[in-house]
């Protein structure tokens, strides 16, 4: 399997009463990737997967599939309470046309990490698709173990991790670990860490704001693979620049809907989609319109400074 490189949670475009506008997700792939990001991945947290119905999903899978052609990968995100339901959404979106099926430890009740490897092991015994584990403990409420992603990795149907725990001294352990097994994806989900982590042999990487504006972040991958370190560094200081700003909205309204809010912000004023925020989000705080306006500043200034082409 190719390198997935720059793969986009994309989001999931939406009237304003929550029924799908898929040709504006069509718009929102077609951005990204004439941009130059490389993957897609359909029903992440991002996309708010677990908010949607099955059917929904694999009709918002099945529009990127045909979108994107079978030489783009799709991931698609098949997390669920329960291990039936996690295999019933992977069995969706093998029909709707996904490669990777990508889980999180099955949310809801508290499982012992002996549990979650049990889970996870009988998820890739039954699944339809290669799996990339998805460690997030922000949503599923538990940081797996190192010592047990080694054992999934040694699985013939486990092809990847996503780390999104924000602890890049963890991240590193996996290196040693892709010697044995060189086809490993391994992708950072983490802005503050892109460099380090593709520096490091990270696969790719996995960020929300990469849709905010795609440049910088093409920009920084490229850089980094082409070893021009210097420009992959001043492009990582922008990205963590944008973080701290993000963070700092996070910090006064800590609500999972300040991130769509401040997507849907930026999509709507770089004029790539109307709406991705459901009827009980409400209209967007000020504070979070702000925040996005200045993060919009910070990419545009640093796509001139290193005169990265429009996206």
């Amino acid at each position: 399997m190719k390198e997935l490189g720059i793969v986009v949670p994309i989001v999931t475009p939406c009237t304003r009463i929550g029924e799908l506008d898929l040709d504006s997700f069509r718009t929102v792939c077609h951005y990204v990737l004439k941009a130059g990001c490389h993957s897609i991945f359909v029903g992440g947290s991002t996309g708010r997967g677990p908010w949607f119905s099955r059917h929904d999903r694999a009709r918002v899978c099945r529009a990127a599939a045909d979108f994107i052609g079978s030489d783009t990968p799709l991931l698609a995100g098949c997390m669920a309470a329960g291990l039936d339901d996690m295999l019933e959404n992977a069995r969706a979106m093998a029909d709707a046309g996904a490669h990777i099926a990508v889980v999180t430890a099955p949310g809801y009740f508290h499982y012992s990490q002996a549990e979650i490897e049990t889970i996870l092991m009988k998820f890739a015994d039954a699944s339809p698709l290669p799996v990339m584990i998805y460690d997030i403990p922000v949503f599923a409420k538990v940081k797996l173990d190192w010592e047990m992603v080694q054992r999934l990795a040694r699985h013939d149907n486990i092809i990847g991790f996503k780390d999104s725990t924000g602890d890049f001294s963890r991240f590193q352990a996996p290196i040693a670990l892709m010697e044995n097994f060189p086809d490993f994806q391994l992708l950072q989900g983490k802005e503050r860490f892109l460099v380090d982590s593709l520096l490091a042999g990270a696969k790719g990487f996995v960020v929300s704001m990469v849709q905010v504006d795609a440049r910088p972040y093409v920009a920084l991958y490229r850089a980094t693979q082409a070893g021009e370190i210097a420009q992959a560094r001043q492009l990582q200081a922008t990205a963590s620049q944008a973080m701290d700003l993000f963070d700092k909205v996070i910090e006064q309204q800590p609500a999972t809907s300040t991130l769509f809010h401040f997507l849907n912000w930026a999509l709507q004023h770089r004029h790539i989609c109307d709406n991705i925020l459901l009827p009980h989000e409400g209209d967007c705080p000020k504070m979070i319109s702000d925040m996005a306006d200045q993060t919009i500043k910070i990419y545009e200034e640093a796509v001139q400074t290193v005169q990265i082409g429009e996206a």
